[in-house]
């Protein structure tokens, strides 16, 4: 099969994905995202960027490059963020603890890091805002761990636990994420 029938699969395995997950539970619905997991191993046919991520990657690779993110880590945190729904992305479907959008800022990190709640459902401005956030944890922990674990578990946990007492959703989330971005960040 050429790379081009793949890739016309791959687009359709994405539309039935995401009509799909629009009627599925929650972002992080454990249930929904179990016939989810491995549907991003497409991500080969995209140079390493996440499935649904096409629509956002110059945004990702400007507002990463002038955060000093890696742009593969902002792109597999908004994908294990928001699987790049746009119910999720338009706040059509919020968290069950009220997280928000692409990058799914819960209220008082969206005021404090973007400058209002409604900031976080416009990915224009959600986006930088996550590569900001990410690039201030990373300076607060030292390391691509320490700052996924922060946006996941909160940066004052990671400073007073430690990250070796990350429950096992964050130790999940960052390790899904460093190892989808390449493995070398870590």
């Amino acid at each position: 099969m050429d790379r081009t029938t793949l890739a016309v699969a791959a687009a359709g395995l994405l539309m039935l994905y995401d009509a799909t997950r629009q009627t599925a539970g929650t972002a992080g619905d454990d249930e929904s995202n179990i016939f989810f997991d491995g549907i991003d191993e497409l991500s080969a046919l995209t140079n390493g960027w996440p499935i649904g991520s096409g629509p956002y990657q110059n945004i990702i690779q400007d507002s990463a490059l002038a955060a000093g993110v890696p742009p593969l880590i902002l792109a597999w945190l908004l994908w294990k963020e928001s699987r790049y729904s746009a119910a999720i992305i338009d706040g059509t479907r919020r968290s069950a603890v009220g997280a928000m959008g692409i990058a799914q800022f819960m209220p008082a990190t969206a005021a404090q890091e973007l400058g209002s709640t409604a900031a976080a459902l416009d990915p224009a401005q959600a986006i930088p805002g996550a590569a900001r956030y990410l690039a201030k944890l990373y300076r607060g922990t030292g390391s691509w761990t320490g700052a996924l674990a922060a946006y996941n578990w909160g940066i004052g946990n990671v400073q007073r636990k430690g990250i070796d007492s990350a429950p096992a959703e964050t130790v999940d989330y960052y390790t899904t994420i460093l190892r989808k971005a390449g493995g070398i960040y870590a």
